[in-house]
């Protein structure tokens, strides 16, 4: 039998196994897809470990340097150094340094210099040594590359490594500054000698926190390496790095104040070991699926296949006028079997049988259709009608705030402003005028905000911190709070970085939740603040504690629903407008509370990149630090 050419001529049994070969291929594919996009996530991730390893390892030694430059740098700046230097090498005696002179104080230990300091006259003759005495003090250096260099160029140099010289028998780098006249006549050297085998240099590589196979280097602007994880290259000029039959993934990251390097690198077999391992599971769970899934599908596609011919044979024999033989399936209890008892059904009562349903099936589907548009009809109705009570309700309130409040505060001002120009400018009256004018400005922000409640707005984000926020809140319940007998707790923690916010908008936020919690204890109470960053040093974390009778369980999942209030007196607008408010912030808010336990507020706003990426040395300072208390 010749199999047909067009894919219409093709058996269901072909075209089934084909679709199913089809959906195990695609799924195959997919599946592929996905273990190589996850090697690839995780090899980016690690290359940014790598790169975060180095920058850190060049921002030590970017201290390090400035460290010392700074030191030789403030010498240099001392009054009288540069007369100093004059005199001394224009008297007789050779350079001799009189016992009155001061410049024996300038050289001084330092943590960045273990090799020495250094003063040389402009000849490149040294004149003093820190510490003193060392053999090569009243030498002539102006051979010596790097002060030959200095002496040339006139400009500040760190040298490269240096081994077994003059200077010193250890590998040491040269930092130098030279000492000019206003006139920018050279007047001599002042340098430093870094031992880059001291304990104090290797540290700063050694300290670095590293994973199993990671290794770090420092190398040199002749490309020598200073410093490394892996003594075995210390010294040594760099070659390509290599474990094994491995080629390690490599990041470097250049120093702002010397011409050096940081690498940092790592095994790929270490770095991504464990996306291997688990991109091999899924490979051997794929094909397991795969095998599976074709041992279940075949039999299951024969006997559908099988029930499909039958069902062929008995219509082609209907349809010939034949209506002696039965449809039947076997024993099949599915959609396969109904479709049968369908058939012999039309067998026996096919004439007017098969009007009737074709009847009833038009007249269910015009139902059906009739029922789902009047559904969809109402419930647009129903949202429409909720949208237009809802936004009425807030134009009126937005209306009567804006004829009650808005032309007043609009007088204050202007009464405030025009006094201000009629006093002098030192009257001492014009601060509190000053002071009126700026409340009256923050209460038309607030009417503007109630205003614009129900058309969108956008936050003016700027840098500021939270701590004057919280303080204004403060202050204008500060009244209420003492006539009240609540006590104030304001937790904050010093080191808070600022966020971009919009400092009138988060006042009013504060102003609502502090003002919530004074209206739930009447008689008295304690009220506690507390300012933190969250544990991600993504986002800034306020929170708002009473000691009040707390929120019942029922109404706890409507505290922010727009004009929901318990107190008779209350629009149900505070909370919120708050809501609104943090979330145009790209923050969130939530309560936690219990009846006759208090209740919790919690605010998280988002940080800046920059402070989230400083917030770990900074969460690490505040640990070291009992927070600041204000009661």
């Amino acid at each position: 039998m010749a199999f047909p050419a067009s894919p219409r001529g093709w058996s269901i049994r072909v075209k089934s196994m084909l679709l199913a070969s089809g959906v195990l291929l695609a799924l195959s594919a997919v599946y592929s897809a996905f273990t190589v996009y996850l090697l690839r996530q995780e090899t980016l991730q690690a290359h940014d470990r790598l790169q975060q390893t180095a920058r850190i390892v060049a921002a030590e030694l970017d201290a390090y340097v400035a460290s010392g430059a700074q030191r030789l740098q403030t010498v240099i700046r001392l009054p009288g150094l540069e007369f100093g230097l004059q005199s001394i090498q224009e008297a007789p005696g050779g350079g001799y340094i009189p016992p009155w002179t001061t410049l024996h104080y300038l050289f001084f230990k330092s943590r960045v210099f273990t090799g020495g300091v250094f003063l040389l006259d402009r000849a490149g003759k040294v004149l003093w040594t820190e510490p003193p005495g060392l053999p090569w003090q009243h030498q002539t250096l102006s051979d010596f590359a790097p002060v030959a260099q200095i002496l040339q160029t006139r400009r500040s140099m760190v040298s490269g490594l240096l081994r077994g010289d003059r200077l010193m028998a250890q590998p040491h780098v040269v930092i130098a500054v030279p000492i000019q006249t206003d006139a920018g006549d050279l007047q001599g050297v002042l340098g430093g000698i870094i031992d880059v085998t001291a304990k104090e240099f290797a540290d700063i590589v050694g300290a670095a926190s590293m994973t199993v196979g990671q290794f770090v280097e420092v190398t040199d602007q002749n490309g020598v390496v200073l410093a490394a994880t892996n003594p075995a290259r210390l010294f040594q000029r760099t070659t390509p790095l290599s474990t094994g039959e491995e080629t390690p993934m490599l990041a470097s990251v250049s120093l702002g104040r010397a011409p050096w390097q940081v690498i940092a690198g790592q095994p790929p077999s270490l770095a991504l070991a464990s996306v291997r391992h688990f991109q091999r599971a899924l490979w051997a769970i794929g094909i397991a699926l795969l095998l599976v899934a074709s041992a279940v599908a075949v039999p299951l596609l024969n006997g559908f296949v099988r029930s499909i011919k039958q069902l062929t044979d008995a219509a082609e024999t209907v349809a010939r006028g034949d209506l002696s033989q039965p449809v039947v399936v076997g024993t099949r209890r599915d959609e396969l079997a109904t479709l049968a008892r369908a058939f012999e059904q039309m067998r026996v009562e096919l004439g007017h049988t098969q009007r009737a349903i074709e009847q009833r099936l038009e007249e269910r589907e015009k139902l059906i259709d009739l029922l789902t548009r009047s559904n969809d009809e109402l419930h647009a109705a129903q949202a429409r009608l909720l949208e237009a009570e809802r936004f009425a309700a807030i134009g009126e309130l937005a209306a009567a705030v804006a004829h009650g409040i808005r032309n007043p505060v609009a007088g204050i001002k202007a009464a405030a402003q025009f006094a201000s120009l009629e006093l002098p400018s030192d009257h001492p009256l014009r601060d509190n005028i000053a002071d009126i004018i700026g409340e009256a400005d923050k209460l038309e922000a607030r009417i503007k905000t109630l205003l614009n409640f129900a058309r969108p707005f956008e936050p003016r984000l700027a840098p500021c911190r939270i701590a004057p926020a919280v303080a204004y809140a403060v202050a204008a319940l500060h009244s209420r709070m003492v006539a009240q007998g609540i006590e104030l707790t304001v937790d904050l923690d010093p080191a808070l970085p600022e966020a971009q916010l919009d400092e009138a908008q988060i006042e009013q936020v504060l102003l609502a939740l502090f003002s919530n919690a004074v209206d739930a204890m009447p008689s008295g109470g304690h009220v506690t603040v507390t300012g933190r960053v969250t544990a991600d040093g993504q986002r800034l974390r306020i929170e708002v504690i009473d000691t009040g009778p707390g929120i019942p369980p029922e109404q706890i999942g409507r505290v922010f629903e727009l004009f929901f209030t318990t107190r008779s007196s209350g629009t149900g607008l505070g909370l919120a407008v708050a809501r609104k408010i943090v979330e145009r912030h790209g923050g969130t808010i939530a309560v936690e509370s219990a009846s006759g336990r208090g209740a919790r507020f919690i605010v998280e706003l988002p940080l800046p990149a920059r402070a989230s990426h400083l917030v770990d040395h900074a969460v690490r300072a505040a640990r070291g630090a009992t927070p600041a208390r204000s009661t």
